[in-house]
């Protein structure tokens, strides 16, 4: 389906801001889940010895050390909720403010911008020297 003609839809975009703010926390998520999965395949491992240890005569002490947790992001799920919710409010604002101006310059009348234009489409009378009349002397 066609725009109706005349209409112009603006998208609402993130600023670049909060473009950057979005990566970084998904690059922390992604260090996370690698950190998380090195973990979880650690700690396999290490089941693994305590099993051939239990299986064995053991006649040797456990030698096997317990792998450590990865330290989680410094943010809480409810922290990107909020962020995204505030990106969005922003985004639609900025939105907002391009349509506005997009409308003050489709109809400077209904914003009391009557004189928004040049006289005359912005011709300089040659009685007055032309546009040169207006250049600085050299």
């Amino acid at each position: 389906m066609p725009l109706p003609m005349g209409t112009i839809f603006l998208p609402a975009r993130y600023t670049s801001e909060d473009l950057a703010q979005m990566d970084t926390y998904q690059n922390a998520i992604d260090a996370y889940n690698t950190a998380y999965d090195q973990y979880q395949a650690n700690v396999d491992a290490f089941n693994r010895q305590i099993e051939e240890y239990n299986a064995g005569p053991r006649t040797e002490e456990f030698t096997g050390v317990e792998p450590t947790a990865p330290t989680g992001p410094s943010f809480t799920q409810e922290d990107i909720d909020q962020f995204q919710t505030d990106a969005q409010r922003r985004a639609e604002r900025n939105r907002d403010m391009m349509t506005t101006a997009l409308n003050v310059v489709r109809n400077p009348q209904q914003y009391n911008f009557g004189s928004f234009g040049f006289a005359q489409g912005g011709y300089v009378p040659a009685m007055l020297g032309g546009i040169g009349a207006y250049l600085p002397l050299k």
